[in-house]
């Protein structure tokens, strides 16, 4: 072995050292860049842990309310949020988003037309009913009667039927990528709406990860040029195990600052 070693090309022996070097150094940037990911969402859990509901307007001018998100597994959701890893745990597929809204409604005051009815008992009805819409997917529908008999001058026997009670509301519901961290919007035409709590995380990572900038290391097939290390090229079909390293996000990055 020793003597074979001796023979080696030097080109050849400083070309397998480069090689080595290399590998190592892209493994390292890829175990750097796993853990500066992981930072990062630790920090936006953070952040969406800490966050509480906020409104803004949108460029249409709808109300809109948005709270951040949690980015976890469903193990890891188990000790994040216990409420959205209950609703998730039982389910036969793996889910990918899990989202958990509380809203209140608030109608302004109206006046609802009453119809006084005569009952052949005696008994006096008031019969009113309120059937609205607002807007496509958004409406109510309401309607009652309140039952009673006067008895000197006393008002007894009083019930109250709802005969009636339905609404439709539609909303939009999403997640985008803010500043800090990605957050769930949603909003409604319906009136008076508002999203008093918004609870939400992103189950599957690889939804937010980029494959960009990592090293991979395995079989491969293919067809291309090949510079040997004595000098001479050639070109033809390859398969063997390569190391590869995707240079497309730094690059990307470095142009950034010129527009490109």
């Amino acid at each position: 072995m020793i003597d074979r070693l001796k023979h080696i090309n030097i080109n050849t022996l400083l070309t397998i050292v480069i090689v080595v070097i290399a590998l190592l150094y892209l493994k390292q940037c890829g175990n750097s860049a796993n853990l500066n990911n992981e930072l990062k969402i630790a920090n936006m859990n953070q952040l969406a842990l800490s966050d509480s509901v906020t409104t803004y307007r949108d460029k249409s001018g709808d109300l809109t309310f948005e709270k951040s998100t949690l980015i976890a597994s469903k193990n890891e959701l188990k000790n994040l949020n216990r409420e959205l890893y209950d609703e998730v745990k039982d389910l036969k597929d793996n889910p990918k988003i899990v989202i958990k809204t509380e809203v209140k409604i608030i109608h302004d005051t109206v006046e609802v037309e009453t119809k006084t009815i005569l009952y052949a008992d005696g008994s006096i009805g008031l019969n009113w009913n309120r059937d609205t819409t607002f807007s496509v997917g958004n409406f109510q529908s309401l309607s009652g009667e309140t039952r009673f008999k006067l008895d000197s001058n006393k008002v007894t026997n009083v019930n109250t039927t709802l005969t009636k009670n339905t609404f439709g509301m539609s909303f939009i519901t999403g997640l985008k990528e803010g500043k800090d961290s990605y957050e769930i919007f949603i909003k409604s035409d319906y009136p008076g709406f508002s999203a008093t709590d918004i609870q939400g995380s992103i189950i599957d990572k690889k939804m937010i990860q980029s494959n960009e900038s990592s090293f991979v290391f395995g079989p491969s097939i293919g067809y291309g040029l090949v510079l040997n290390p004595s000098g001479n090229a050639s070109h033809g079909f390859m398969f063997g195990v390569t190391a590869t390293y995707n240079l497309n996000k730094p690059i990307k990055k470095l142009f950034r600052p010129f527009g490109l």
